[in-house]
């Protein structure tokens, strides 16, 4: 039987101890995690463009805890999470980037990681995971997606609530409505606009919901109906008086990007799944999953500590105008706004960033963690007993990244655009709050930072050697805590799949890249795509380097084409770039490195926007440059070397024994033996083929 799976706990049997008894004085632990937002969005970390949007609770965290300046993530959402998730780098994980239909499960957060709530489930912590994941399969695939909708929990989490996907489905710009005409134009925003914005727009119309009833709504001067609708969850039918029955031509069933979700819902009792068409899910994102979120906190006795981790939606792409009450600053956005429109699209950003900001507040004060002051303002509550950390998953999307930063060098890039980001952590153990500290950090060092304040002693050679998060406890007590990284690291590359996924261009950034397995969700990206059913009519293309081709003999300028393999390392002032390209003449790949001197807070700031920042463009590099070239050099051949190549291992104790038996046995049952952490042929089958490398290496202790 494979109680490491069935029972969550991600790790073998013999490696668990019974949890202690309950303790109500081990603090509380928060871990909020924004989608897609790097430093450069927030005045609080020195940047925000030339209107930052309003965060004053983001800003609250700020003032009131410890803000980590030199924080790296990994480049995607995917290999962020996961190494947040088991406190290691990609090359352990085998997350090498945003997990999509087509990935095979062994490019999946394994069940057998010692996760964090798993260490700290060790510790008596009850845990939840509310929001996006994304460190799974999904229904999208389930061949891929050997535990279904029971993946969160086979992690360790008590209680999920959330989507497996990596973000909101595309706006439907039809607003739900069957009976557009072919030539309508699309209402770009997801809702009906207003008469005087759009030739099918409407000052008033019925308002119905999924059950049938009904309201009719008229533009004040001050609303928009069909937004006003959108809002409460229904769909709009223009110019029209609510009927006796609902309208055939209104359907419910469309994913509408941020105002829809099909929401899993997984605990001890079960799981289950509430469509896009009940109710209960038919409110705006952040809205829906701060509700979540509080609704569990309330339900947790004082006398057991928790641990939830709330992974917002925002700010992912497609984004749509939020509630106004949500972002009073940036205002509506409801009227003259297009969502497909570049200008427009960082005006959203804003008003989503705003929106969030709105909702952390609220889940703060649910919690109790902060307690409004007679001004209003907010003020950490010591008695709460919680600590809370803040954490953007990746650099911004290029289309909306705010200068000194590059579209072309943000989200999906090991630039530092795309892998700076925001890191804040508070509780009441802070030592001078409002300060912020320089050092190095990297997203696994939460993972650290957790397990300890939970009372979980990481310091064992058999656990300390397989992570790679470092120590951050101390930057919270000590205002004079000397730097504990000397290095720092981030990467992404292709992901174990069954297939390579066809073009899509992302036209604002000029860049192809080979990720997206289906049209739509590059088009919801905001990309052209040159596969199946493309933007070229009649013809399909299996390659970028095919679609630069096409270019070329069309006489239009080829696409820049993102790197398979990028990996990256620094020092204190030293940034070493590891590329691996297509060759389009030659085939296969070609090897590159390019070399940065980087300071995040002098004057000019020290980035890697630029080709002519390169280092390695110069005539020579100087003694000193040449020695931390050959250092980080050394250190990045050292990681991606750190985990032993071990065949026939599939629960990650780097021993192959009757445990593997009797685990790909489990595996090979479960999901019709399909696709599993123990298809070590990578076929997308969990079969014979696969025991018998078990059986091979049987008595092998991978060093």
């Amino acid at each position: 039987m494979l109680t490491s799976c069935l029972d969550g706990s991600g790790s073998s049997s013999s490696d668990n101890d019974a949890a202690p008894p309950s303790s109500n004085t081990k603090p509380n632990l928060i871990l909020i995690i924004a989608d897609d937002v790097g430093v450069d969005q927030l005045s609080s970390f020195g940047f925000g463009g030339v209107q930052p949007p309003s965060t004053p609770t983001i800003d609250s965290l700020a003032a009131t805890g410890v803000s980590f300046s030199n924080t790296w993530s990994m480049p995607t959402c995917s290999t962020t999470r996961a190494a947040l998730l088991s406190g290691r780098y990609p090359p352990r994980t085998n997350v090498n980037t945003a997990i999509v239909s087509t990935d095979f499960a062994n490019s999946q957060t394994s069940p057998f990681e010692r996760s964090l709530p798993t260490v700290l489930g060790e510790q008596g912590y009850v845990s939840a995971y509310i929001g996006k994941i994304h460190v799974t399969g999904s229904d999208v695939n389930p061949a891929n997606h050997p535990f279904g909708d029971e993946a969160i929990r086979a992690l360790g989490f008590d209680y999920f609530a959330g989507y497996f996907d990596g973000g909101p489905r595309p706006i439907d710009v039809t607003a739900g409505l069957d009976n557009l005409d072919s030539s309508a134009q699309p209402f770009t925003c997801g809702f009906v606009p207003l008469a005087s914005d759009h030739p099918q727009g409407a000052d008033t119309g019925a308002c119905y919901q999924p059950s049938g009833a009904c309201e009719e709504l008229t533009a004040d001067g001050s609303s928009v109906p069909g937004k006003m609708c959108l809002e409460r969850g229904g769909l709009f039918d223009p110019n029209q008086q609510c009927a006796s029955t609902l309208p055939a031509y209104l359907d419910f069933t469309r994913q509408n990007a941020y105002y829809t979700a099909e929401v899993v819902i997984s605990e001890e009792s079960g799981s289950r799944q509430l469509e896009v068409d009940n109710p209960a899910t038919r409110l705006y994102r952040t809205q829906l999953e701060s509700n979540f979120a509080i609704d569990w906190i309330q339900a947790q006795s004082d006398e057991q500590p928790w641990m939830l981790s709330l992974g917002y939606s925002a700010s992912h792409a497609p984004l749509q105008p939020t509630p106004a009450s949500l972002a009073p600053v940036t205002g509506a956005l409801d009227t003259g706004i297009a969502c497909d429109n570049g200008a427009d699209t960082r005006q959203l950003m804003d008003q989503n960033m705003e929106a969030m900001d709105t909702e952390i507040r609220r889940v703060l004060l649910a919690a109790g963690v902060y307690i409004e002051n007679a001004n209003g303002d907010l003020e950490y509550n010591p008695a709460s007993n919680t600590v809370v950390a803040f954490i953007g998953d990746n650099g911004t999307y290029g289309p909306v990244v705010k200068a000194p930063f590059l579209p072309a060098r943000s989200k999906g890039t090991v630039y530092q655009g795309g892998i700076w980001v925001p890191l804040i952590v508070t509780g009441a153990t802070v030592e001078q709050p409002g300060r912020s500290v320089g050092a190095m950090v990297n997203s696994t060092d939460l993972y650290h930072l957790f397990a300890t304040l939970g009372g979980a002693d990481l310091s064992a050679p058999k656990v300390a050697d397989r992570l790679d998060a470092q120590p951050m406890d101390e930057y919270l007590v000590n205002v004079d805590a000397l730097p504990v990284r000397d290095s720092n690291f981030s990467m992404s590359g292709r992901n174990l799949a069954g297939s390579i996924p066809q073009p899509c261009v992302l036209t604002d950034v000029n860049i192809c890249l080979q990720l997206f397995p289906q049209k739509g969700l590059c088009i919801s990206e905001g990309g052209t795509w040159y596969g199946d059913d493309g933007v070229v009519p009649g013809q399909s293309f299996s390659s970028c380097c095919a679609v630069n081709t096409y270019r070329v003999n069309e006489g239009e300028s080829p696409f820049d084409i993102l790197a398979e393999t990028q990996r990256t390392v620094r020092d204190d002032r030293f940034k070493l770039l590891q590329l691996e390209e297509p060759n389009c003449d030659a085939g296969g790949l070609t090897e590159s490195f390019e070399f940065y001197e980087i300071n995040e807070s002098g004057s000019p700031l020290g980035l890697d926007n630029l080709d002519a920042q390169d280092l390695l463009t110069r005539p020579a590099l100087t003694p000193e440059q040449q020695q931390h070239y050959d250092t980080l050099l050394a250190e990045l051949d050292s990681i991606i070397d750190s985990e032993p190549t071990c065949p026939g291992d599939g629960n990650l104790d780097r021993v192959i024994n009757e445990q593997d038996l009797e685990d790909w046995s489990y595996f090979s049952q479960l999901n019709g033996g399909r696709s599993s952490w123990y298809d070590f042929n990578l076929d997308g089958l969990t079969d014979a083929a696969d025991r018998q490398i078990i059986e091979d290496n049987l008595g092998l202790t991978c060093l």
